[in-house]
């Protein structure tokens, strides 16, 4: 079940996507897409000075700069822990049972391990372990059994200690303003947010949690309605090429049978005939690309969207879901209210037609007909 687990969890969703690394000192846009702070700055220089928007280098989602810039932007605590869990849980199927280091001194290899701390022991760090007051009531076991009893139980983000506020030195973000949308320490209930409402945030994140799990359940069909777009987009475009293809072949073979009559003429009218089949097959070609990109995008901005938060919600800890709730909470609504794409049709319906009796070409593209003679008058 772990193993599963982890492996919905893509190395792609750790890494940033501009410098293809482990994420360092990650940033999260409001479209929910994160980078490296470095990596941002170095983005938005590019966009040109005075800027105070830039686009999300993944969706191109306009994203306005706060106060400080980059580094004013918020901090993505989620995948940080994620890729901690991750790494651990790898680490620990690598090593031999008879190798595991002792996670309290760091020093001598493990013969125990504590279920409740889920740490593992040596001799001497077991004992103590048993004699402290805080530990006493905890089970130990062998390390062999704490390795298989952690490596099939369902992996979860460890409780990190709260991240310390920028404004105010030592004090933990345990509060959440109601009023601004985001965490908030004990100092700044009593000095920036004075005024505002808040409470403990481990009082309101399960209530939270809960209301993203049904805003989740409304877009997950939406994601797989884009999907079905983006397979109507993609049949049209392979419709449209082998009915143009056909065409073609047809034109052709009209154009050879009169050629061995009138080849001058009948070259030029040819030629002229497949301009025009090339000149509505690429206008409506470059239709469906437009609306292939549309569907895409949203289907890409979609994706992610839903994927980061089910990633935060089922593996986040209570600060990273109230971290990004504002957030996402706004971008499943934006993404979820768009139009469907108008996806017309006939526009993948094209075919050619030799009129023999009236000496006469047709090509037919949805309404569009355009006539040609193959023959000359």
């Amino acid at each position: 079940m772990a193993e599963a687990i982890l492996s919905q969890i893509s190395g792609d969703f750790l890494e940033c996507t501009i410098c293809m690394e482990p994420f360092k000192d990650p940033k999260i846009l409001p479209c929910l897409h994160t980078f490296c702070t470095d990596c941002l700055e170095k983005f938005v220089r590019k966009q040109g000075d005075g800027n105070d928007k830039f686009p999300c280098p993944t969706c191109r989602t306009e994203t306005e700069l706060p106060g400080g810039g980059v580094a004013g932007l918020k901090n993505n605590f989620f995948v940080l822990s994620l890729r901690d869990t991750v790494d651990t849980h790898k680490s620990l199927v690598s090593k031999e049972d008879d190798k595991v280091p002792c996670d309290n001194c760091e020093v001598n290899v493990a013969s125990h391990g504590c279920v409740l701390c889920e740490e593992f022991l040596c001799d001497e760090c077991a004992r103590v372990h048993r004699r402290a007051k805080r530990t006493r009531d905890h089970e130990v076991i062998g390390v062999v059994e704490l390795k298989e009893l952690l490596l099939t139980k369902p992996p979860s983000v460890k409780s990190t200690p709260l991240p310390l506020c920028p404004k105010h030195e030592d004090e933990k973000l345990k509060f959440y303003c109601e009023t601004c949308k985001h965490p908030i320490c004990r100092d700044c209930t009593v000095l920036q947010h004075k005024d505002h409402g808040y409470s403990y945030m481990a009082d309101v994140a399960s209530d939270v949690r809960a209301e993203l799990k049904g805003k989740l359940e409304f877009a997950m069909p939406r994601v797989e309605q884009y999907r079905q777009f983006a397979g109507v987009v993609n049949e049209k475009q392979e419709e449209l090429d082998t009915m143009s293809e056909k065409a073609a072949d047809d034109i052709d073979a009209a154009a050879e049978e009169e050629i061995k009559y009138y080849n001058g003429l009948v070259r030029r009218k040819q030629t002229e005939l497949k301009e025009k089949l090339a000149s509505i097959t690429a206008t409506r070609s470059k239709q469906l690309s437009v609306t292939a990109d549309s569907v895409e995008s949203t289907l890409g901005c979609l994706s992610s969207t839903v994927d980061f938060s089910q990633k935060v919600v089922q593996h986040g800890s209570d600060f990273d879901v109230m971290n990004v709730y504002s957030d996402v909470t706004a971008r499943l609504e934006s993404l979820l209210k768009g139009p469907n794409p108008d996806i017309p049709e006939d526009i993948g319906y094209v075919r050619f037609d030799q009129r023999k009796k009236r000496k006469e070409t047709e090509i037919v593209l949805g309404d569009f007909v355009e006539f040609g003679d193959l023959m000359p008058p």
